[in-house]
C-alpha cells in the first residue's frame, strides 16, 4: 500500500523549501532579476517539482505575497483588540502599513511584480482580493467612527479609496523618511482628511 500521508508530507516540505529559497532570492535580487534557474538551484529541486506546486514564477511570488498579507491581517486583528475607538484604530492601521512597508524585505520585488504585465486573470483576481481585504479593514474603521462619534463622514466607500491612497502615497513618495517621520505625516494627513471630509460632505449635501 502506498504511504500517501508520507508522500504528502514530503511534498509539503519540498514546497516550503521552495518558498523559503525563493523568498530569500526575491529579497536579494528583486522579482525581475530572479530567474527560474536561480530558484531551482537555490531550492535544490527540479523544474518538475516547481511546476507541481506553482504554475510559474508569477504564481510563486503571488503565493508569498498572499502569505505575508495573511500575517499582516492577523497582526492587525490582534492590534485592534487593544485600541479603544475608531480614531485610535485609524492611526494604528496607518502605522502598521508604514512599519510593514519600511521593514518589508520584498518591497522592491513587490513593486516590480505589480509593475509587470500579468499573464493570467487568476493573478489579477487574487491581487484584487488582497486589495479588497485592505478596503474592508478601512471601511470597518470609518463606519465604526461614524457610530462611536469619532467623526461623521458620508460616502464611506469613496473615502476608503481616498484614505488608503493617501497612506500608500506617503509611503512611496517618502520611503527614505524614518518610520517616525512617516507616522507623523500620517497623523497630520488623517487630521486633514477627517476635517476636510466633514466640511466637503456638508458642502456636497447642501
Amino acid at each position: 500500500m502506498t504511504n500517501t500521508k508520507g508522500g504528502a508530507g514530503k511534498s509539503e516540505k519540498t514546497k516550503n523549501r521552495l518558498v523559503s529559497a525563493s523568498r530569500d532570492l526575491f529579497a536579494k535580487k528583486g522579482y525581475s532579476e530572479t530567474s527560474i534557474r536561480d530558484i531551482l538551484e537555490a531550492a535544490e529541486i527540479s523544474k518538475g517539482n516547481l511546476y507541481h506546486h506553482f504554475k510559474g514564477k508569477e504564481f510563486l511570488f503571488l503565493h508569498i505575497m498572499e502569505e505575508d498579507h495573511r500575517v499582516m491581517i492577523e497582526t492587525w486583528r490582534e492590534m485592534e483588540a487593544d485600541l479603544k475607538d475608531a480614531a485610535e484604530k485609524l492611526t494604528g492601521f496607518a502605522e502598521l502599513l508604514s512599519r510593514m512597508s519600511i521593514n518589508y524585505p520584498l518591497m522592491r520585488a513587490s513593486e516590480e511584480f505589480y509593475a509587470s504585465a500579468f499573464t493570467s486573470e487568476e493573478v489579477v483576481k487574487r491581487l484584487n482580493k488582497i486589495d479588497i481585504e485592505y478596503d474592508d479593514v478601512m471601511r470597518e474603521i470609518l463606519e465604526e467612527g461614524n457610530q462611536d462619534g469619532s467623526w461623521s463622514i458620508h460616502h464611506v466607500e469613496s473615502k476608503v479609496k481616498i484614505l488608503l491612497s493617501v497612506f500608500y502615497g506617503l509611503d512611496v513618495l517618502y520611503k527614505n523618511d524614518t518610520i517616525q517621520q512617516r507616522i507623523e505625516l500620517q497623523k497630520e494627513a488623517i487630521s486633514v482628511f477627517i476635517h476636510g471630509s466633514i466640511n466637503a460632505d456638508k458642502l456636497n449635501d447642501s
